[in-house]
C-alpha cells in the first residue's frame, strides 16, 4: 500500500458554523468550501478541551483530558516524556514530519514527533522574541507594528484593531501561509511521504485582521449574538468576576456596545477569509504536483468563539457549542464526500489518521478511529465530553441533550437542544427535568471513570 501524504491544517478558536459550507451565507470561504465539497465534513465535531493548549494535547496523543493530564494553557511543562504523539508515529514510519505555525508545545520550541519546525507561536509574544516570526519582525523593525496587549487602547477595544501598521505579508497568518507553501516544496522534493501540519494563530483574538481584510465585511450585516437576560447567572462568581470585570480597564464582555459587536464580527470573519486564501495556495500547490487526489487533507481547529452568544467573548467560560464544536472536515481518497453527523470528538483524530493510512493506534490512544463512521457502515459516539479549566467544569453532550457540570449546589446547566439549540433556556434547576439531569449525570461520570482508567 503506497502510503498517503498528510497535510494537517489547522486554526485557533474557529467556531464550526464560521465556514461557508457549514450553512454561513455571509463568511467568505470559498477555498475550505471547495474541499469540503470533495471530503467528509462532520457537523457534530467537538473540542475535547475549552482551552488551546489541553485541547492540543487531546488532538497530539487521542487521550482525554483525564489521561493526558493537560488541564491549563498555564504552567511550562506539557505531555508526560515518552507520551506517543500523532507527528511520532508518523515519523517513525518512514515520513517526513514538519510543523508551521502554532502548536502551543511546552516548552515552546519543543518537536514532540515533528523532525523540524517552523515556529511561528502566538500573536502574543509568548515566545519572548524567540519564535521565528519575532526574530523576523525585529529584524525588519516591525516588532512595534502588531496589535496586542502592548497596543494602545487595545483592551478598551476589546481586542479588536485591524492591523494598519503591519505590511500584509508580515501579519502573522499570512507569514504562516507562506512558510507552509514553501516548506510544501521541500517536503515534496524526494518523494517520501510527508507529515505536513499547518496551524495558524487567526482567527483567535486580538480580532486584527490586515488590509483588505480589515475592510470585507459590511459591519451592519454581521451577527451580534444570541443571548438570553440573566442567562449566566448560573456561573459560580468567580467566573462571573472574570467577565464582568476583565483587565486593568474593568471590561463588562456581557456589555459591548452594539457597533463594537459589529466590529469584532467582521474583524473575525476578515481574518477566516485570509487564512481561507492560504488554505487555497497550499491545496494549489498539491494540485500543481498532482498530489491532490492522494493527498489525505484534514482542516480542524482546536476550539470556537462566542462572539456574541451568550453576551460572551473568547472562550471558556460558558462551556456549550458556541465554543465547543469546531469545524473537522477530511477528504481521504477512496471516501465518497458528504455531510456527517454524526457526534465526534478530536480525541479521535490521532486514530482515525492512522487507520486511514494503515498504521498501528498506540495503545495509549483513547480515541476510536472515525474511519467507519465516514463510511457510513457505524455510528458515532453516544456523547462527547468536553473540559473546561474554568470552575473548573465538564460539559458532556449528546444529540438531543447537553449537560455541564461543576461541583458545588446551583451552578449545573441542562439544556433540550431538541427545543433550544442556541442553549438559552437552563432546565437544570427545573424538578420535570431532574431525571434526565441525573441520566446525563451518570453518563459523564461513566465517561470519566472509563477515560481516567484507559
Amino acid at each position: 500500500m503506497k502510503k498517503p501524504n498528510i497535510l494537517f491544517l489547522m486554526t485557533d478558536q474557529q467556531r464550526w458554523d464560521c465556514v461557508g459550507a457549514n450553512g454561513n451565507k455571509l463568511i467568505q470561504t470559498p477555498h475550505l468550501d471547495a474541499l469540503a465539497r470533495d471530503s467528509v465534513n462532520f457537523s457534530h465535531s467537538f473540542a475535547s478541551a475549552m482551552a488551546c493548549v489541553p485541547s492540543r494535547a487531546c488532538i497530539m496523543t487521542g487521550q482525554h483530558v483525564t489521561a493526558h493530564g493537560v488541564r491549563s494553557t498555564a504552567g511550562t511543562q506539557w505531555l508526560q516524556p515518552g507520551t506517543p504523539t500523532l507527528p511520532g508515529v508518523f515519523r517513525d514510519h518512514g515520513y517526513h514530519t514538519v510543523s508551521v505555525g502554532k502548536t502551543h508545545f511546552k516548552p515552546w520550541h519543543s518537536l514532540w514527533g515533528f523532525e523540524r519546525r517552523v515556529a511561528v507561536e502566538s500573536k502574543y509574544d509568548i515566545s519572548q522574541g524567540k519564535d521565528e516570526y519575532r526574530v523576523v519582525l525585529r529584524e525588519l523593525g516591525l516588532s512595534d507594528k502588531t496589535v496586542g496587549h502592548h497596543t494602545p487602547g487595545f483592551g478598551a477595544a476589546f481586542k479588536s484593531m485591524a492591523s494598519s501598521e503591519l505590511p500584509p505579508d508580515y501579519y502573522i497568518d499570512s507569514y504562516i501561509g507562506r512558510r507552509g507553501v514553501e516548506t510544501l516544496n521541500e517536503v515534496t522534493e524526494d518523494g517520501h511521504p510527508f507529515f505536513l501540519a499547518v496551524s495558524f494563530c487567526g482567527p483567535h483574538d486580538p480580532f486584527d485582521p490586515p488590509p483588505p481584510y480589515s475592510e470585507m465585511y459590511d459591519h451592519e450585516k454581521m451577527p451580534t449574538g444570541l443571548f438570553r437576560e440573566g442567562e449566566l447567572e448560573c456561573l459560580p462568581e468567580e467566573i462571573l468576576s472574570k467577565v464582568r470585570d476583565m483587565g486593568k480597564e474593568h471590561l463588562d464582555l456581557t456589555r459591548v456596545p452594539l457597533e463594537k459587536r459589529k466590529e469584532i464580527a467582521a474583524h473575525y470573519y476578515g481574518n477566516i477569509s485570509l487564512i481561507d486564501d492560504w488554505v487555497g495556495r497550499l491545496i494549489d500547490g498539491l494540485k500543481q504536483k498532482g498530489l491532490y487526489q492522494d493527498t489525505l487533507i484534514v482542516f480542524t481547529s482546536d476550539h470556537g468563539e462566542y462572539l456574541g452568544d451568550h453576551s460572551l467573548y473568547y472562550k471558556g467560560f460558558f462551556p456549550c457549542d458556541s465554543d465547543t464544536r469546531v469545524p473537522l472536515i477530511i477528504k481521504a481518497p477512496g471516501f465518497s464526500p458528504g455531510i456527517c453527523p454524526e457526534l465526534v470528538g478530536n480525541v479521535s483524530l490521532m486514530p482515525t489518521l492512522l487507520d486511514l493510512c494503515g498504521l498501528p493506534i498506540p495503545d495509549t490512544v483513547q480515541g476510536r478511529s472515525v474511519k467507519k463512521i465516514m463510511k457510513g457502515s457505524e455510528p458515532g459516539d453516544e456523547a462527547v465530553v468536553t473540559f473546561s479549566e474554568q470552575g473548573p467544569a465538564w460539559r458532556i453532550r449528546t444529540k438531543e441533550w447537553a449537560y455541564v457540570y461543576r461541583e458545588g449546589h446551583g451552578h449545573d446547566q441542562l439544556y433540550n437542544l431538541a427545543d433550544d439549540p442556541h442553549e438559552l433556556e437552563n432546565l437544570a434547576e427545573n424538578s420535570d427535568q431532574s431525571e434526565q439531569r441525573h441520566c446525563m449525570l451518570r453518563l459523564l461520570f461513566k465517561h470519566l471513570a472509563i477515560s481516567s482508567s484507559s
